[in-house]
């Protein structure tokens, strides 16, 4: 038998290097056959419900990105996790907008599903979570991050480390929902200890308003 046809090898702990290849070389596959040159990525609660707030306005936001982006000259996709909630909200205005939606889908023992609205030749699904995240960032263009529970913690401080060591340039960081994020997170004491730069708190901007930060990105890629 061919090694690459040995189901119990390529499941052992010996084939986890042939694993985690095949995640980073399919996704790059699936983005470069797509055409895609940049992404929008959106991360969020996969519990937010359709009736919340921060869902509609993810829906609203990423709507009038896709179709910002459908008039760009590189071709831009609105970038999800996959699942639902904020996800879902994402990859349905990027839907609506007739605009790439693009889904980094992950395996979870609860709540992950794809959503209905991640285009069938943009969706790959993930083992490991440092692949789905280092293709979240790879070719993201604008970040925004609407409230959710520890995943999105860890995606936007991901964010915030590449971005404070120059790993990921110039890409506009809007975090969605100014009372969620200002009364969960002592953003000041960061600098009043001294543990960043106070300019390091420039690479956040605090929003509530879709139009808003709709006009913000735009001005990002326009200056």
């Amino acid at each position: 038998m061919l090694a690459f046809h040995n189901d119990r090898f390529i499941k052992s702990e010996h084939g986890r290097p042939v694993r985690i290849m095949s995640e980073l070389l399919a996704s790059k596959a699936l983005i470069e056959d797509n055409k895609i040159d940049k992404t929008i990525v959106i991360f969020g609660s996969a519990r937010t419900d359709p009736e919340n707030i921060y869902y509609k306005a993810a829906n609203d936001l990423t709507y009038k990105l896709g179709k910002w982006a459908k008039e760009q000259p590189d071709k831009y996709a609105i970038c999800t996790g996959g699942g639902p909630g904020i996800m879902e909200a994402g990859n349905k205005g990027a839907k609506e907008a007739g605009a790439p939606s693009l889904g980094f889908c992950i395996e979870l023992p609860f709540e992950q599903s794809t959503n209905p609205y991640v285009d069938k030749d943009l969706e790959i699904q993930f083992h490991y979570f440092f692949l789905r995240k280092f293709w979240f960032l790879l070719r993201s263009a604008a970040i925004i991050a609407f409230p959710g529970g520890w995943g999105t913690f860890d995606e936007l401080f991901e964010a915030l480390t590449m971005l404070q060591n120059s790993k990921t340039n110039g890409v506009p960081l809007i975090l969605f929902g100014t009372e969620f994020w200002k009364n969960l997170v002592n953003w000041p004491m960061f600098v009043d200890e001294g543990m960043i730069d106070k300019e390091d708190m420039n690479f956040i901007k605090f929003s509530d308003d879709v139009k808003e930060t709709f006009e913000y990105i735009k001005s990002k890629f326009n200056s």
